[in-house]
């Protein structure tokens, strides 16, 4: 794993909220990954999920980069990438 990789998956996550495969992939067997704007279907637009984490010192949801596919960091079905870290080591992030 690369610096900015985190020993954790979504798809964990997702399963303990009771969503099932077809919630995300809209399909019952899945052949290809889910799209961002499912993702932003139930945590909010951009905005919203910027907003929420404003508080940080780096904020990686209001980038320079502009609005990321959710999946750039977020891994559902691998750990998770944290892509800031690629030019800066010097934050520290943590993925929830």
């Amino acid at each position: 794993m690369s610096a900015g990789a985190q020993a954790h998956e979504l798809s964990g996550k997702h399963a303990k909220e009771g969503l099932k495969c077809v919630d995300c992939h809209k399909v019952a067997k899945p052949v290809s990954a889910a799209t961002p704007d499912v993702c932003l279907e139930c945590h909010g637009d951009y905005g919203k999920v910027a907003a929420l984490t404003k508080s940080l010192h780096a904020n990686p949801h209001d980038s320079h980069l502009g609005q990321l596919a959710c999946t750039k960091c977020h891994g559902i079905h691998k750990p998770s990438e944290i892509v800031c870290l690629e030019c800066h080591s010097e934050f520290e992030f943590k993925i929830k």
